[in-house]
This record gives C-alpha cells, sequence and structure tokens, in this order.
C-alpha cells in the first residue's frame, strides 16, 4: 500500500480521543504492575465501567507490542458494551473503543480497516454535534481519559484532575465524574512530603460519599481523611459501615487497614492487609503496606521481644523487597526498603539501597528529602559517622521544598552541631 494512503489514514487517527493519542508514555511506568491492577479491579470493582478496563488494558498490550492480545481485550470491550447497553446512549461508549481499534489495526498494517474504524468514530461524532448530545458523549470521553491517567501513575494526576474538571463544568452533579474528581485531588494529597496539606479533598469526597452512597472504598477513603482531621467518631463509622457492607474487597481491606495503622492499630492493620494479599496476592500496594506496618513492629531488641523484633524485621524486609519486585520503577517502595535495612542494621544493604535509590530517574525533590533524611537519622546513631549524618542533613536542607522533613532535618543539625562541638571540647 502506497505512503500516501498509510500518511493519510494517520492523520485521522491522530485526530481521534483514545489511549493512543492522550500521551501515556510507557517509559514512565511499570507496565506489568498497572496491568496487574487492572486485572485485579476487572474482579473486584463494580461492572459498569468493565468496558474502560478492557480499553485501557489494550492500550498497554499495545506498549508491550502484543497487538494481537490488544484486539482481544477490545473484543472483550466491545462485548461489555453489547451486553450492558440498556440506554441508547452505547454509542457514546464506543467512540474510544472505535479510535483504540484503528490505533491497533494501523499497527498491524491493516490501514482499510483501520480507516473504517476511524470513519465509525466520525459517524458518532456527527450524530452527537450539538447540546445536550454533545455533553453526554464530551462527559463519557473525560470519564475515560480521567480514569486512565489516575490508574497510570502519579505523574497522571494532575491531567486526572483536569479531565475530572472539565467533566463536572458539564454536569456538576454526575456521580461518577465526582468521584474521579475527589479521587484524584486525595491522592495529590497523598503525594505531598507537607505534614499540614491543606485538605481540599475532604469536602470532595463527602460530595462524592453523598453521590455515590454504594460506594465502599469512597467511604473508607474519608474516613481516612476524617482521621487526618480528628474527625474520629465520623472515620470510625464509615470504617464500620464499609466494612459490614464490602468485608471481601481487597480495596476497602487495605484502605482500612491505613486508617488503623494511622491510629496506632497495627496488628489488626496486618489482620486486613494478610487477608487483602490473600486476594490480590500481587499488588504492590498492599505488600508496601504490610512492610510500613511490619516496620513499625521493629523495636530495640531486648530479651523479651528478641523473637517479635527478628519476625517483624524478617517481615518487613520481605514485603519491601516483594514490592519493590514488582514494580521496580515505583520509588517509594525503594525509600521503604531502605529505611526497613536502616531499622535493621543491615548497613551495607541500607547503603546500597541508599544509592541505588537516589539514582533512580524517577526520584523527586521530595522523595531525595525523604530518603537523605533518614540516611542522616541512620548515621547519626552509627558511632563515628556524624560529620556523615551532618552532610546529609544539609542535603536535605538545601532542598528548598517546605516539608516536614526540612523543617525537622535543620533542628536535627543543630543538635548534632552542638553534640559535636561539645564533643570536641572533651
Amino acid at each position: 500500500m502506497s505512503d500516501i494512503i498509510k500518511n493519510s489514514v494517520m492523520d485521522h487517527l491522530l485526530k481521534l480521543q483514545c489511549h493512543f493519542t492522550w500521551n501515556l508514555l510507557g517509559e514512565d511506568v511499570d507496565i506489568d504492575s498497572v496491568e496487574e491492577r487492572l486485572n485485579d479491579q476487572l474482579v473486584y470493582l463494580p461492572d459498569a465501567t468493565k468496558h474502560r478496563m478492557y480499553n485501557f488494558l489494550a492500550y498497554l498490550k499495545h506498549l508491550k507490542g502484543d497487538h494481537e492480545e490488544a484486539m482481544i481485550q477490545l473484543q472483550k470491550a466491545e462485548a461489555h458494551i453489547q451486553e450492558s447497553s440498556i440506554t441508547e446512549d452505547s454509542d457514546v461508549r464506543r467512540t474510544v473503543m472505535y479510535g483504540n481499534f484503528a490505533w491497533v489495526f494501523y499497527h498491524q498494517n491493516q490501514f482499510i480497516k483501520s480507516s473504517t474504524y476511524a470513519e465509525k468514530v466520525d459517524t458518532i461524532l456527527k450524530q452527537y454535534e450539538s447540546p445536550p448530545e454533545k455533553n453526554t458523549l464530551l462527559l463519557d470521553r473525560y470519564g475515560e481519559q480521567g480514569w486512565a491517567y489516575l490508574s497510570f501513575t502519579g505523574k497522571y494526576y494532575q491531567c486526572a484532575l483536569e479531565c475530572f474538571e472539565q467533566a463536572l463544568k458539564l454536569d456538576p452533579e454526575d456521580p461518577e465524574m465526582n468521584s474521579g474528581h475527589a479521587m484524584a485531588v486525595y491522592r495529590m494529597e497523598g503525594f505531598s512530603y507537607s505534614r499540614n496539606t491543606e485538605n481540599r479533598s475532604f469536602p470532595l469526597l463527602e460530595r462524592a460519599v453523598n453521590l455515590n452512597p454504594r460506594d465502599t472504598v469512597l467511604k473508607v477513603l474519608l474516613a481516612v481523611k476524617c482521621q487526618h482531621m480528628k474527625k474520629y467518631d465520623q472515620g470510625a463509622m464509615l470504617i464500620e459501615q464499609a466494612l459490614q457492607e464490602q468485608p471481601e474487597s481487597p480495596y476497602v481491606l487495605r484502605n482500612v487497614a491505613i486508617f488503623y495503622r494511622k491510629d496506632k492499630k497495627i496488628n489488626e492493620a496486618i489482620a486486613m492487609l494478610k487477608k487483602a494479599v490473600s486476594l490480590t496476592p500481587n499488588s504492590i500496594t498492599v505488600h508496601y503496606q504490610l512492610a510500613k506496618c511490619y516496620k513499625d513492629l521493629i523495636r530495640m531488641p531486648t530479651d523479651y521481644n528478641k523473637q517479635q523484633n527478628a519476625e517483624a524485621i524478617a517481615n518487613a524486609i520481605f514485603h519491601s523487597e516483594k514490592a519493590v519486585e514488582l514494580n521496580r520503577s515505583s520509588v517509594g517502595p525503594h525509600i521503604l526498603l531502605a529505611q526497613v535495612y536502616m531499622k535493621a542494621n543491615e548497613h551495607q544493604k541500607a547503603k546500597e539501597e541508599f544509592y541505588k535509590t537516589l539514582n533512580m530517574n524517577d526520584i523527586d525533590s521530595q522523595q531525595k528529602q525523604e530518603l537523605h533524611f533518614y540516611w542522616a537519622l541512620h548515621l547519626k546513631h552509627l558511632r563515628g559517622s556524624e560529620s556523615e549524618a551532618v552532610r546529609h542533613f544539609k542535603e536535605v536542607i538545601e532542598i528548598q521544598n517546605p516539608t516536614w522533613f526540612r523543617k525537622t532535618a535543620i533542628k536535627e543539625l543543630k543538635k548534632l552541631e552542638e553534640t559535636m562541638r561539645l564533643g570536641s571540647h572533651h
């Protein structure tokens, strides 16, 4: 086939709104990890949005170069829309999917089929050219795009937020868009290392829970936020409700565990996470949270708790290493693994993990602060390493982000320099 036809098909494809044109870059994620997450969601999240997950899985298969498997996922998306199309708006749900079909056929060098699917999208767009129909179409697309960004990686949360904001301009009462908007803000707050981050997500989560009374995951996220804002009774009530309504949901269990851990109920948190890990054995989030819980249980060994301490160390290392193995590009588990080695007095391993993590491509300035901070604390307690600790506290302070780590490093540095000064006088 001539290059002219191939190029004209490509011009058409670039105008489509679908996963292939949303700038979801494969190098930003561990693709297997995102796939694992989506497969879990297909099992445990409501049926209504399964076509979106299949659509997204098709794109991930493309990123891995497996276009046959991508086609299978798109056929599943189509079958799901077919089965669940009770409304006349089922064509709306097909636009992103047809766009993805067009791209996959193009990558299989089937340019006529590719062109046919691109034209199917155009036909639907013509039917929905004027409001209010156009709003229905845009609302669905912003939703699909927003959830794709939210499911990809933290770098894309801002893009997700913008999609949901656009959707809410079209329909401020839409339950699903309110849910996505609240989740995007909640996740972005979780990314901020400042200990007094604004609580923008609280009213958004409250509103989303009112609009989605059956969404137990939203309830638990709101509970965690209530806890952060010292609204303990409201938080506890929401946790109780969610556990009654969906005691077998791994998403409920792992967020309840986060609530318990913050409440210092470490053993209860571990019990929840063990149940979650039995349901989703390859969830990086569950292993990461388990590692955090076991790290909290590590104490300075005394005769009576040596056995428990050894178990806590072994479990913390196991789950940290598992989280790293499941997603090598995620910085958080690497930082945690370094911290676990430090607490376990595995100095050499801690040092190796520290430098390896510091040199990761995706590490941001706040994560560097966190890493240098904990490494400095570790060195402070190592005999003869005080001057090294000073150097790393200074590294934290040199990064200008006004985080808790920076504020605490300034205090720690003053204390340490004072101790060293007094020591040199003796």
